[in-house]
């Protein structure tokens, strides 16, 4: 590497049970990034549900993540919910 880092930053995912699968944009994200920015609107409804369907799809994506919720990720008083299968990902 030359001391320099690829970021790749992603946002208004809005993820839901009904919305598409995102591996194949991780997929190329995880080949050419070396960090990946989840920036806001992550889930839809800002439902833990929601929240663990995106977790599962990032599985595949071994370099590391940063994620900052926004408002919709707030939206069903549940951020604490919506941000722990992030956090469980790391232990």
């Amino acid at each position: 590497m030359n001391g320099s880092v690829r970021v790749a930053a992603v946002g208004d995912l809005h993820c839901s049970r009904g919305s598409a699968s995102f591996q194949t944009l991780f997929s190329r994200i995880a080949e050419s990034a070396d960090v990946l920015a989840l920036c806001g609107d992550l889930t839809d409804r800002g439902l833990a549900d929601e929240a663990r369907i995106l977790a599962k799809e990032l599985q595949a994506v071994k370099i590391p993540k940063i994620a900052v919720l926004g408002n919709h990720d707030f939206e069903s008083d549940a951020a604490g919910d919506v941000g722990a299968p992030a956090t469980a990902e790391r232990r």
